[in-house]
């Protein structure tokens, strides 16, 4: 559960909400002047939350790349090339190509 708490009382009960994070899980939202500044949280949700974060990357880096592949893939189809009969050393020699020739290669 998530607590508000300005930050003077923040200051002032610091040892307190160590401990009910500690232990109860709980997740605190430090204000400075009504707007909310940090979070406080246990080191083990910080920990579960990094892993998630850096999941989410890997999934949205993952699917970058599957949509590159399929629209490099529909280029290639559109210049007249059959992407099945092409193999994986002349699909990275186009790429060198177009990289070298800043896609003037077709």
């Amino acid at each position: 559960m998530e607590q508000i708490i300005g930050i003077t009382n923040a200051r002032i009960n610091i040892k307190e909400i160590v401990d009910r994070i500690s232990d109860n899980n709980e997740t605190y939202i430090v204000t400075r002047g009504s707007i909310p500044e940090v979070v406080i949280m246990s080191y083990k949700k910080y920990l579960e939350n990094k892993k998630l974060l850096n999941q989410i990357g890997e999934l949205k880096y993952e699917k970058s790349i599957k949509k590159s592949q399929l629209q490099f893939k529909e280029w290639l189809e559109q210049k007249g090339y059959d992407t099945n009969k092409l193999s994986e050393e002349e699909i990275y020699d186009m790429i060198k190509n177009l990289h070298i020739n800043n896609e003037a290669y077709f």
